[in-house]
């Protein structure tokens, strides 16, 4: 089976390795550069770890980070690390063609998708492909080309984001609020990252309070957080987005499937969006090498593998209790971002 993967962030990365330790060479097609990656705290959940195990990486990266909620045995619930370190683990000897995106789908007579319209910076060009796996994010242009209808639903509140150069004490830290946000910190061993809930206010109003506003508010409320949100060095290293929660009814079609986040994309509470989308690969590698000769077999063997797993997950999501419309407890003063005038 000829198998193409639109996407070579963590997920496709993942699957690619996988698919590849099973002998089965697909292409990945990746919009960015080689070795470049979005730099982002990362927390690799425990759903995550068979993959990697599987793959004989799983050492290498808890050697490069730090557990969180570590357990008697040497087990632990997460690891905090650079997501480099994952990115460039895995990506070591795929076949990747970089600076490339996936512009369109073939089909047959029947309407099966066979294949893929990649272009880069040469031009476009016709891929065949019995499998074409969406790996390709949470709004996933793959997903919509193949006809595959994704429920959005948005969140209530804005979140504000940093990551520091400098290292805190703490692998994980968080706090709820009053009006039933959250904040958070985790930490790994050449930084931190901190994100918080805030009032949906947009950009412009979220950021304009400044850094030493933002520096004040978040040492006070993690102190866990301080040394990190310190070290930032100016509020182009804050970000502010409005999140929406990603839920697909159906997660294949003749011809394509979505593993990770353009199948479901969870709150930032739950910490699984990583995992789970690499224990999504596994599952999908072992369904292909069970089903080499028919794609569909493959698709459904693995949505009633994975169905299980991931649907609980995404009903119990904090975040669904705050959607938009939802009304919210009021906050405390001292917790509310941007602050009262």
């Amino acid at each position: 089976m000829r198998v193409l993967i639109a996407g070579g962030g963590l997920v496709g990365l993942t699957l690619a390795r996988l698919l590849r330790a099973r002998g089965i060479a697909p292409l990945v097609v990746e919009r960015m550069r080689p070795g470049a990656y979005v730099a982002r705290g990362f927390m690799l959940g425990h759903q995550g770890f068979d993959a990697l195990e599987d793959l004989g990486l799983m050492g290498r990266v808890r050697a490069a980070g730090r557990p969180i909620a570590p357990q008697p045995d040497g087990g632990c619930a997460a690891v905090a690390v650079g997501v480099g370190h994952v990115v460039h683990a895995l990506g070591e000897g795929l076949d990747v063609a970089y600076g490339a995106t996936v512009t369109g789908l073939l089909r047959d007579g029947a309407g099966r998708v066979t294949g893929a319209r990649v272009e880069d910076g040469e031009g476009a060009r016709d891929v065949p492909a019995g499998l074409v796996v969406a790996c390709d994010g949470a709004r996933s242009r793959v997903r919509a080309m193949a006809g595959l209808a994704a429920e959005e639903l948005p969140m209530e509140e804005g979140k504000i984001e940093w990551m520091s150069p400098a290292p805190v004490e703490a692998s994980f830290d968080m706090a709820y609020l009053a009006d039933g946000g959250h904040i958070g910190l985790i930490g790994w061993p050449e930084g931190s990252f901190g994100w918080r809930t805030t009032a949906r206010v947009g950009r412009e109003a979220a950021l304009a309070p400044g850094l030493e506003a933002l520096v004040a508010s978040w040492s006070a409320l993690l102190p866990a957080a301080a040394a990190g949100v310190r070290g930032l060095r100016g509020m182009d290293e804050v970000h502010y987005s409005e999140p929406v929660l990603i839920r697909t009814a159906r997660w294949w079609t003749p011809g394509v499937v979505l593993i990770g986040d353009a199948a479901h994309f969870f709150g930032p509470e739950t910490g699984a969006s990583a995992g789970v989308g690499m224990a999504d690969a596994l599952a999908l590698a072992q369904a292909v090498a069970a089903n080499r000769e028919d794609p569909d077999a493959a698709c459904a063997a693995y949505e009633a593998w994975r169905g299980p797993a991931v649907r609980p997950l995404e009903m119990a999501d904090p975040g669904l209790r705050r959607l938009r419309g939802t009304p919210l407890p009021p906050g405390r003063p001292a917790e509310r971002w941007p602050p009262d005038a």
